[in-house]
């Protein structure tokens, strides 16, 4: 007998999709592997039951339970999760994804094989003030107000109406193909997720002229890696390099970035200093040293946004033993004579 138990959002419009737990069971049958690889994601066979996704911070399928688990972000599920994971879309958008837009409420006809549709990539909604971002940013994140207000310039970062902060990835004629959103909360819950349709081939990053491309994981990296040499006044040192934020450890926007920029000749590769990061830079060396130039960035912090907080703690150190030491110093005695009148 059919379940009547409906799944939807309280408070939904009229036409917000409802799903039933047939629905839901359909959608949770869709094999979690080839969902991985018609999404272009490199999944390799560990043994006959266990299979792993190169490149996504340890993440491992259970083939026979249909389940995944991701060790570096300690977050896993069914299918439906997986989606949500991948393309930081809702529960909804998931199962639309999965049923092909369809629900049994609406005559769900199975097909043999799953067919992802593409969705239309949508920016996220602007709000009408930048105010959260450079506080979240700036004071937080301690990102330079000069690497922050040059992307804003660039229409390449804005805040959306949910005061979250979006950084934008476009394509080599400038049309926005991707959007990385990060929440601006700092109390609680954090998200972190991409815009629906969002393509990861084209990366948040800096536009260089020179044959030299440095990649990290996230956007707030990119950012903290150009801070750094803007808090030393070297800015310019990297004026001209190419800058590239992966949205993880994936290499799917690096050979896209390589493909539209043929100049680049070196690469240096400044991922996360734990094991997902070293994993890829391990897996980049391999695949790409035969034609480039590749050396890692090397720092004991996790990231760059702890790299240069830690800088910034030990600039500020720098100035207060200066200052202790110009204090501690006996004053100058001024011997002044004075004239008659």
């Amino acid at each position: 007998m059919e379940s009547k138990a409906r799944y939807a959002r309280a408070g939904a419009p009229a036409n917000y999709q409802i799903y039933n737990d047939e629905d839901i069971a359909k959608a949770n049958a869709v094999s979690i592997p080839d969902l991985a690889r018609s999404k272009g994601y490199n999944v390799k066979d560990v043994n006959q039951r266990w299979a792993e996704v190169k490149g996504q911070g340890g993440l491992s399928i259970d083939k026979a339970g249909n389940r995944w688990y991701c060790h570096s972000t300690h977050k896993g599920g069914g299918p439906i999760q997986l989606v949500m994971y991948l393309d930081g879309s809702s529960w909804q958008d998931a199962m639309s994804e999965l049923l092909n837009g369809e629900s049994s409420y609406s005559r769900y006809v199975p097909s043999k094989e799953l067919i992802v549709e593409k969705k239309d990539f949508v920016l996220p909604e602007k709000n009408n003030t930048y105010r959260h971002i450079f506080a979240y940013l700036g004071q937080t994140r301690k990102i330079h107000q000069e690497v922050i207000k040059e992307f804003v310039d660039k229409k390449l970062l804005y805040e959306n109406n949910k005061k979250s902060c979006v950084f934008v990835g476009i394509d080599k004629e400038g049309n926005q193909k991707y959007a990385c959103i990060r929440s601006t909360n700092t109390n609680g819950a954090s998200f972190k997720g991409e815009a629906s349709g969002s393509d990861k081939r084209f990366g948040f990053a800096k536009i260089g002229s020179n044959d030299r491309l440095t990649i990290v994981e996230a956007p707030i990296d990119l950012l903290s890696y150009m801070s750094i040499y803007h808090y030393h006044g070297l800015g310019y040192k990297i004026q001209n390099d190419h800058i590239l934020s992966l949205g993880g450890v994936s290499d799917v926007a690096l050979k896209q970035y390589l493909m539209d920029h043929p100049e680049i000749k070196q690469i240096q590769m400044g991922l996360d200093n734990d094991t997902a990061g070293n994993e890829a830079c391990n897996d980049i060396f391999k695949q790409y040293s035969s034609k480039y130039k590749i050396k890692r960035i090397s720092f004991k912090e996790k990231d760059f946004n702890e790299v240069l907080k830690a800088d910034l703690v030990n600039m500020n150190l720098k100035k207060v033993e200066q200052l202790q030491t110009q204090l501690a110093e006996p004053a100058n005695e001024l011997n002044h004579e004075c004239e008659p009148a």
